[in-house]
């Protein structure tokens, strides 16, 4: 009882480690598309969201419950992370109890903290996608499977009393679990091809007593259950995989790099600075060959011929998921960067055996287990640190994007998103005025130009105002053609934040004040062609569209709005190019602009310098327009 106290209060620890380790830094990073397309799916409506996942490689089990997390705890990025964090936190006893069924209570508790500290778990435990939630759904899948056919070897014929449910209730829980793990993610059939497999070996190899007729019902039950999305959701999947596949042209993996890179990532992670950690997964290798070996020689644990057979049970549940996905890289060769996570459900067994060995060489030699627990612990220590640390996407964050867009976007503006990711960002971290967020259709839009002009044309004339979020580097196609079409637009903004350029226009006056041109050196003159606050009731916007003359682009001008005193509220400043140009710039005004006299001004100034140039009046601005607001 003693002992059993004092396992509880080791897991419990386990367990707050787990959470701790899952929560450190949960917001630092910023959501990448993976995690934009989670957001994305999740606020769509329950007929959309089931629409778009079947065209996409996931089924929507995660989106539907991510939804569901929204409605109670928001869309900030902490609090949709969240989710990820108590499923990943929840693994970590699941794991113990699967771990004590295949072995017993020493295996589960290290097998327990080896994922509680695991770089790869808490990498998607603190991530917006379903691979934590696969996982778990696979450890209560396979504790369910053997606890059903423990249930099978040790039933008696004396079960006349019980009810078929109660005597059942393990393996009705164990199609439970598997039928969401499927609705959650592909690769979930590899689990259950283990689960035959473990079946086959148990009947014939082991010689346990297996019913078969219930199995067959267990797996008829799961295929009943996820026939409907097969046939929903099969022919499109079957057509964007090969799509996909075709476009992205992956080289085939051979199997010593294939078992590699997840043996890799199911030690240390996905490191990125620190890439000399990898060499770490070869000490983690090794502690699973003793644990398998030890094992399969009875020297973990009792000592009896079972932990040989469960040891074989663990080997399948690990070997048969990673060799059904290299036979899917050889027929549909996909692997991205950090593909391996798309098997994170078989990194938990492996873990099993790293445990196993742990507990082998503690049994040779205190001194050797010490070592072997103490060497995990710094691994994994090294490779957190640097999952803490180091920024992983610094060219894809669109934090501090948005918050330009929440500094100045009046309500209703028309934004342009090309990638359904960027509607996740949105959703995600704006809390400005509310949008008019528009998913451009973009197969449709290269394939007919005329429909795409068709509907730019509307968008245009409904709305005065437009965001572009241009992305630089999947080709710019659509972004080049929409940045053309407001070309003649008024700029409002524009500037580039890591690989996506923000800009922002607006339809203005085409009236021309034909004024006669302002020379601020002899080689240097302007044109003021048009200057105007807008509206005039109430101003959110300056205007001004205007001509230079420049020798060189040794210049530069800088548009502004000052009050009274003097004080600059809005600023704009570009290069002048060598040449004759025409500028049409607008300022954003700040919001519940205070009441007193504003004025539109250009200055100019060389770049080498940044002096303002003298006027032939001997001012230093050019007054374009002037507005003053009633309190």
């Amino acid at each position: 009882m003693v002992e059993s106290h004092r396992v509880k209060v080791y897991l419990a620890g386990i367990i707050g480690l787990a959470l701790i380790l899952r929560v450190i830094e949960l917001d630092a990073q910023p959501l990448w598309w993976d995690e934009g397309y989670s957001v994305f799916f999740a606020t769509r409506d329950f007929g959309t969201l089931l629409a778009r996942t079947a065209i996409d490689i996931h089924p929507p089990l995660y989106y539907l419950l991510l939804q569901t997390w929204m409605l109670a705890f928001g869309k900030s990025a902490f609090a949709l992370r969240l989710l990820s964090v108590v499923i990943g936190v929840a693994a970590v006893p699941l794991l113990y109890l699967v771990a004590r069924e295949l072995f017993n209570q020493r295996v589960a508790l290290i097998s327990a903290f080896l994922l509680a500290v695991s770089p790869l778990a808490i990498y998607y435990s603190q991530e917006l996608r379903m691979y934590g939630l696969v996982t778990l759904l696979a450890l209560a899948s396979v504790y369910f499977q053997l606890r059903a056919l423990t249930n099978d070897e040790r039933r008696t014929a004396n079960t006349g009393s019980t009810s078929w449910v109660r005597r059942h209730l393990s393996l009705v829980l164990y199609v439970v679990f598997t039928s969401l793990a499927l609705y959650t993610q592909y690769f979930a059939m590899f689990l259950i091809a283990a689960q035959v497999a473990i079946v086959f070996y148990l009947k014939y190899r082991a010689r346990w007593k297996i019913e078969w007729r219930v199995w067959l019902i267990a797996w008829a039950a799961m295929a009943a259950l996820y026939l409907p999305w097969v046939i929903y959701a099969g022919p499109k999947l079957v057509a964007y995989v090969t799509a996909k596949v075709g476009i992205e042209q992956y080289a085939r993996l051979d199997p010593f790099t294939y078992l590699v890179q997840h043996v890799t990532a199911f030690s240390v992670g996905h490191v990125s600075e620190w890439t000399w950690l990898v060499w770490g997964s070869v000490f983690f290798a090794a502690l699973a060959l003793v644990g398998f070996f030890a094992s399969r020689r009875y020297q973990v644990g009792e000592g009896n011929s079972q932990f040989a057979i469960r040891s074989s049970l663990s080997a399948i549940y690990f070997f048969v998921p990673l060799a059904l996905g290299f036979l899917v890289n050889l027929i549909y060769t996909f692997h991205p960067i950090r593909y391996e996570r798309l098997l994170l459900f078989a990194a938990p067994f492996f873990l099993i055996y790293v445990a196993c060995g742990i507990i082998a060489l503690w049994e040779r030699e205190r001194a050797l287990g010490v070592f072997a627990g103490a060497g995990v612990v710094v691994l994994c220590a090294l490779s957190l640190y640097d999952f803490y640390t180091v920024a992983r996407y610094p060219d894809e964050d669109y934090r501090s994007l948005i918050q330009e867009m929440e500094r100045i976007a009046a309500p209703n503006d028309l934004v342009y998103a090309i990638y359904p990711w960027q509607v996740g960002y949105l959703e995600t971290y704006y809390q400005g005025a509310p949008l008019n967020v528009y998913e451009v259709n973009s197969d449709a839009w290269i394939e007919n130009p005329n429909a795409m002009n068709a509907a730019l044309t509307e968008l245009r004339a409904a709305n005065p105002r437009a965001w572009i979020l241009a992305y630089q580097k999947q080709g710019r196609i659509l972004e080049d053609r929409l940045t053309n079409e407001y070309i003649n637009d008024y700029v409002i903004f524009d500037q580039s934040f890591g690989n996506t350029r923000l800009e922002y226009f607006t339809q203005g006056s085409e009236t021309d004040f034909e004024l006669a041109p302002i020379a601020f050196s002899p080689d240097l003159t302007l044109r003021i062609q048009y200057a105007s606050f807008e509206p005039q009731s109430r101003p959110d916007l300056a205007l001004a569209r205007f001509a230079w003359n420049a020798p060189s682009d040794a210049y530069a001008y800088s548009l502004r709005v000052v009050d009274a005193q003097g004080n600059k509220i809005a600023q704009q400043d570009a290069p002048i190019p060598n040449g004759a140009t025409t500028f049409k710039r607008a300022l954003a005004l700040p919001k519940n602009l205070a009441s007193g006299e504003y004025t539109l001004q250009l200055v100019a100034y060389r770049r080498s310098d940044a002096l303002p140039l003298p006027l032939q009046n001997g001012s230093r601005a050019v007054t374009l327009a002037k507005i003053t607001i009633a309190p």
